[in-house]
């Protein structure tokens, strides 16, 4: 008999509940990813609002759904190290980060995105070559990531994007 029928034979005569088994212990492990936005500066460029200072906080949108990070008073450069994150499946993920000035009626949002018309930043990440793509050039994760805004209201961004395993 040769090995392959020998072992074929043995898989056969196990009991069913086993093999299921097997097959959910691997399924539990190959988890998602958790994708980490970590927005470490904030420049204003000029003023965020004609009387005070600006109220800034970051929102993030991953695969659709957003996460806000608390609201910090903009005094010249913060470093406010929001870390917003989420779990996602293995692939490709949408993202865009946006970052706001907190007003009393409309929240205002601040272009941080040099791409005229444009304010916010939308990008796309590959967790699973962990890279960041849709801006020039292409960054690894864990690269700090630096864009500014050109118009009206704007400010520099400095964040890190990783993906946990």
């Amino acid at each position: 008999m040769s090995k392959f029928r020998a072992l074929a034979f043995a898989l056969a005569a196990l009991p069913l509940s086993t093999l299921v088994l097997s097959s959910t212990a691997t399924t539990a492990a190959a988890k998602d990813p958790e994708l980490i936005i970590k927005v470490t500066n904030v420049r204003a460029l000029d003023r965020a609002d004609e009387l005070s200072d600006g109220d800034f906080f970051a929102r993030v949108t991953i695969n659709g759904e957003k996460l806000e990070s608390p609201v910090v008073k903009q005094d010249g450069s913060i470093k406010p190290d929001w870390v917003l994150s989420k779990k996602v499946k293995a692939g490709v993920v949408k993202v865009k980060l946006e970052l706001i000035d907190k007003d009393l009626s409309v929240d205002d949002p601040v272009d941080i995105n040099r791409v005229d018309n444009k304010r916010d930043l939308d990008f796309t990440v590959n967790t699973k070559t962990c890279r960041v793509l849709d801006f020039s050039p292409t960054y690894k994760c864990g690269a700090k990531i630096t864009r500014a805004g050109k118009e009206n209201k704007k400010a520099e961004v400095t964040f890190v994007v990783t993906v946990k395993k």
